[in-house]
């Protein structure tokens, strides 16, 4: 995870109307301003995950603004270039400290993933010591505590001349770590003034780098992307496919940072908002897992789509195990992208043991057909029901990225000219008249489901007022039920090493 230091922390909670100490950030080696808060102030160096910074002298109380500059002096000193700047805040009348925080609840096979919304009426340094005056309020994503249900959880020690507009601050804060999508969110101390009024003195959150939308990139200080020069090769063929097919969202970013000595290098397919935000909820604390890379395959995309996207997925270079997770929503239908798996693996160069997790349209069916064909596929698969989430899969990641690979030849190259060629979603549909000589209509034709594939007098044709969504049925059905009279090409942008 990564850290948000307290200055950038006070942009996101003042966006959201948290109240907050006033205070001016300046950048390394800047001259104060001519502007300042009345004295005292507080000099607070900025360093993403810094502890006990008044330990080290990185927090310094100022009674005189001539002072100001030998302080911020030595400051800098102290911080012996860790820093990014130094937080100049106004000095406070508090009359009682609180602690608030807001963390993520990973949640387990029999709960949903949520937050916690912590508090506790004895703020301040120590507050460690102090961890049975904790109140926690657990809370679900999307259905987050009114004021009202926070004020009624409040403990009794909180002035009831305080408690609504306290109330309104921690909605404030889980609003905020809603918003961010925040690992975690901290204020200590809030404090309390003498009219009653609370505001957020210190502050600092914790994000997960994958989480954080494009538009708030500046803010996190997070390199962007861009445009085409800072792709890597092959961001650059996801975004020929997407160009090439631009229906439904096929998203994909890989992780510029160095995997950590030891840690598990994990490829994702992450369909869907909802999918992507599991995932991230479980990785954000577990340092033993190095995400390698964001993605999105969501929209109603075609299975065509899907596999050519997830070619490029596995191909990635030092990955050991693919994890992919639907979000349980119904725009993807999830037995056409199992489909796409299938054909994914059994024909790319690079296969990866696979955790499956198919939540939406047809899941079920989406199982069935892995319990059929794993016995064909070259590495060890394993899905789960969409009821398990995938911070209960994560554990199983490690085992089967260390299972031995299988001695499956992949299958050869279809021979001689299509049958067909759709252009949208584009690909190439091949028939071998010699594999199905009977009258009756084969398997891939009876589970096209749009009836554009027709059987007629023992000879294949096309309905051309239906068309082909890419769902890959024809050829499932044609390798799994029939005699493989059926076979699907798609070509990729250049070829995936």
């Amino acid at each position: 995870m990564s850290a948000l230091p307290e200055y950038r922390t006070r942009v996101i909670l003042e966006g959201e109307g948290v109240p907050v100490v006033q205070g001016i950030f300046l950048e390394t080696g800047s001259a104060p301003p001519d502007a300042l808060p009345g004295t005292p102030v507080y000099l607070k160096a900025q360093i993403p995950g810094a502890t006990s910074r008044k330990a080290q002298g990185l927090v310094r109380r100022v009674d005189s603004i001539d002072d100001i500059p030998i302080e911020l002096k030595a400051i800098e000193q102290a911080a012996d270039g860790a820093m990014e700047g130094i937080l100049i805040a106004s000095g406070l009348d508090i009359i009682k400290e609180y602690y608030a925080a807001c963390t993520l609840d990973f949640g387990s096979e029999e709960r949903l993933p949520g937050g916690v919304l912590v508090f506790s009426a004895e703020g301040g340094s120590g507050v460690e010591e102090r961890s049975g005056s904790l109140v926690s309020i657990p809370f679900l994503l999307i259905a987050p505590p009114s004021p009202g249900d926070i004020m009624d959880a409040l403990p009794s020690s909180v002035p009831e001349a305080s408690a609504e507009s306290l109330a309104s601050l921690l909605h404030g804060m889980i609003g905020t770590f809603l918003k961010y999508r925040l690992t975690v969110l901290e204020a200590n101390p809030v404090g309390l003034l003498a009219d009653g009024s609370v505001t957020v003195v210190d502050c600092r959150a914790e994000f997960e780098k994958s989480a954080v939308r494009k538009g708030d990139r500046d803010l996190f200080m997070i390199p962007g992307s861009k445009g085409s020069a800072d792709l890597t090769p092959l961001e650059r063929k996801v975004a020929a496919i997407n160009a090439a097919d631009p229906s439904g969202t096929g998203f994909f970013r890989q992780n510029r940072e160095v995997p950590p000595a030891g840690a598990l290098r994990v490829a994702t397919n992450l369909c869907g908002g909802g999918g992507k935000m599991l995932w991230e909820m479980t990785t954000g604390y577990r340092p033993s897992i190095f995400t390698m890379n964001e993605s999105d395959t969501s929209g109603g995309l075609s299975a065509f789509k899907s596999c050519r996207i997830l070619k490029v997925i596995l191909s990635q270079e030092g990955a050991q195990v693919l994890i992919l997770t639907g979000s349980g929503m119904a725009f993807q239908n999830q037995h056409h992208l199992a489909a796409a798996v299938w054909k994914a693996l059994r024909e790319s160069p690079t296969p990866l043991p696979c955790l499956l997790r198919f939540g939406g349209t047809d899941e079920n069916r989406a199982r069935e057909l892995f319990e059929r064909v794993s016995g064909s596929l070259p590495v060890q698969v394993r899905t789960y029901p969409a009821e398990i989430f995938p911070n209960a899969m994560a554990d199983d990641l490690e085992v089967i990225a260390l299972s031995e690979a299988l001695s499956v030849d992949p299958p050869p190259p279809a021979q001689g000219e299509p049958f067909l060629t759709v252009e949208v979603p584009p690909g190439r549909i091949f028939f071998y008249p010699e594999l199905w000589p009977f009258e009756e209509s084969p398997p891939s034709v009876t589970a096209c489901p749009t009836g554009f594939l027709k059987w007629e007098d023992g000879t294949l044709s096309v309905d051309t007022e239906a068309r082909c969504i890419g769902c890959l049925m024809c050829e499932c059905a044609a390798l799994l039920d029939g005699n493989s009279e059926i076979r699907i090409e798609l070509d990729m942008p250049e070829e995936v090493d």
